[in-house]
């Protein structure tokens, strides 16, 4: 199992010439601030940095465009992940550049999935398994101020991509099918995948052979080819003799084709050059100026005898150069019938070889031996073939059984059993713990349930779930274990003694090593003495006497990730 820990948030917006930096304790920390102090926005920005955003952002949070930068630790060794707009870097101890990428689905989720271990896979609705993003990693960890305190498993944008992607984020989270469920059955989709493919490329091959059999005729050939050993040389010679002559009539006539092509390209380009004298010709005639003036490029010409006749001259070379050149295309269109009259002499060498194919010696032709044993060949290359995509499938079906057998190791009833028990009991005494006395045990029995309590008994239902999940993950879980982040528990108007019993609890019952981050506008009188963050100035969560020291701590590694 990896335990990830927040160390230090580090917010700079550009825009606004502010920022902030914040540092965490190892096992709790409060942020304090009334509405509109940037309490939340700092808290939704913990797991933005990791491409897990919020439900909802507040908008002048959004326009200021803050880059942000978390110290963070995995099993102890230290990291930062740093995202500006759609980039994302990740950088180690040293501060050297481990990856870098844009786009959560297609780049941060399998970085973030590989580096914490999560290897949760779901099945988009293309039906294709996939990495899903860091916010299903982040999901039962973080409760969102605006989402978290009506339903469960709701705190992160973007889980609709996956339908019903609950039962999955429960049972992983949970323990209830760990890591290694997941894996396997990944395997088993993708080896399913495969196997398919090739049970397709099975049936296409069967139908080739069907086709290429249907018109055989029912010989046996126990002659050996060896009977004919005579005529085969024969034949063999005689067919040498007819590829070489063909070859070189064709050699011939693509010689012939090439040379003809080319003289139309000069007759065209010399038909057009004519045209255009003769154009100019009739055009000078009926000008009785004695000066031309060019309408395109304004230059001036003397419209005398002289031009007019270098226009005859130019025409009546263009003119001569026409006549040879139909004259050779006639001559080349002569040579290349005479080339394919010659085809026809090759009648006699055809029915010499077929002579020597009809030559029959017992019951049996040569042509027959011929025919069958390329038949035989096409045979074999086809039962080769098909035995290849009968062992890739059969290869496919190993890994199915393999990651079946994986999977179903992990659905001992027991176990399951002893998780679901050990949540129930932890759900049992944290909602007498809340005080949440109406809240019948069929709804939430069920450890993916969907708490239906009313008023202000759902918020203390909800802080007693998620409690409730914590600390089963503690117990059963085999993934990670990341920072419990929540968000102004504290809703529907709760009366001072169950928002005191609210804030109390939560500070109370955190899980043995997990880290909390609690965020509210007071503590009810909970005497409260650790670390904790303090949000004041209405609008203004930014510093901007913070912002030059925080831009120097970010140009390196801008630099680096550009």
């Amino acid at each position: 199992m990896k335990n990830l820990r927040l160390q230090k948030l580090h917010l700079l917006s550009r825009i606004e010439k502010s920022a902030r930096t914040e540092a965490f304790d190892s096992r709790m920390t409060v942020v304090l601030g009334e509405n509109d102090t940037g309490k939340s926005c700092l808290i939704k920005s913990i797991y933005a940095a990791f491409g897990a955003d919020a439900y909802k952002v507040n908008p002048s949070w959004q326009a200021a465009q803050a880059d942000l930068m978390v110290e963070f630790t995995v099993n102890g060794a230290p990291y930062k992940m740093v995202r500006t707009g759609s980039m994302f870097g990740l950088f180690d101890g040293d501060d050297e550049l481990v990856w870098q990428t844009s786009g959560i689905t297609s780049g941060v989720a399998t970085h973030v999935a590989e580096l914490l271990g999560f290897k949760l896979q779901l099945q988009n609705r293309q039906n294709e398994l996939q990495v899903p993003p860091p916010a299903f990693c982040f999901l039962p960890f973080y409760a969102d101020q605006d989402v978290s305190w009506n339903s469960s498993w709701s705190g992160f944008a973007g889980l609709k991509m996956f339908d019903k992607y609950k039962p999955d984020a429960v049972y992983f989270h949970t323990g209830l099918r760990p890591n290694e469920y997941y894996a396997a059955k990944a395997e088993k989709l993708s080896a399913q995948k495969v196997r398919e493919e090739h049970r397709t490329e099975r049936r296409a091959l069967d139908r080739a052979t069907k086709r290429l059999r249907a018109g055989r005729l029912n010989i046996k050939f126990d002659l050996a080819p060896e009977a004919f050993g005579d005529r085969i040389e024969s034949l063999v010679d005689q067919c040498r003799a007819l590829q070489a002559d063909q070859e070189k009539i064709q050699r011939s006539l693509t010689d012939l084709h090439t040379k003809r092509a080319l003289l139309l390209e000069q007759v065209a380009v010399v038909s057009g050059a004519a045209d255009d004298l003769a154009s100019d010709f009739t055009y000078m005639r009926a000008i009785p100026d004695a000066d031309l003036i060019c309408p395109t490029c304004g230059t001036h010409h003397d419209n005398d005898f002289a031009n007019k006749f270098g226009l005859i001259g130019d025409l009546d070379s263009c003119r001569m150069f026409l006549i040879e050149a139909r004259s050779e295309l006639a001559q080349i269109d002569e040579k290349i019938g005479a080339e394919k009259l010659k085809f026809g002499e090759f009648e006699g060498q055809v029915a010499s070889i077929n002579a020597i194919l009809d030559e029959q010696r017992g019951e049996i032709k040569l042509r027959d031996i011929i025919q069958g044993e390329s038949e035989r060949l096409v045979d074999v290359a086809l039962d080769g073939e098909a035995k290849s995509i009968d062992g890739s499938i059969g290869e496919q079906d190993r890994l199915i059984d393999e990651a079946s057998l994986t999977m179903s190791s992990f659905e001992d009833k027991s176990f399951q059993k002893k998780v679901k028990l050990d949540y129930l009991t932890f759900m049992k005494k944290f909602v007498f713990d809340l005080n949440v006395p109406g809240l019948n045990e069929a709804n939430y029995k069920k450890i993916d349930c969907s708490i239906s309590e009313t008023g202000s008994d759902l918020p203390r239902a909800l802080l007693a779930y998620y409690y409730a999940i914590f600390h089963t993950m503690r117990k059963h879980s085999t993934s990670i274990m990341c920072p419990i982040v929540i968000d102004s528990p504290v809703q529907q108007d709760q009366d001072p003694d169950n928002a005191a019993r609210m804030i109390q609890f939560a500070l109370n019952n955190v899980p043995d090593d997990m880290q909390l981050i609690l965020g509210t506008v007071q503590l009810h009188g909970v005497d409260y003495k650790g670390h904790r963050i303090e949000t004041k100035d209405d609008h203004a969560l930014l510093d901007k006497t913070q912002f030059n020291t925080a831009s120097e701590l970010f140009e390196p590694f801008y630099r680096k990730l550009f």
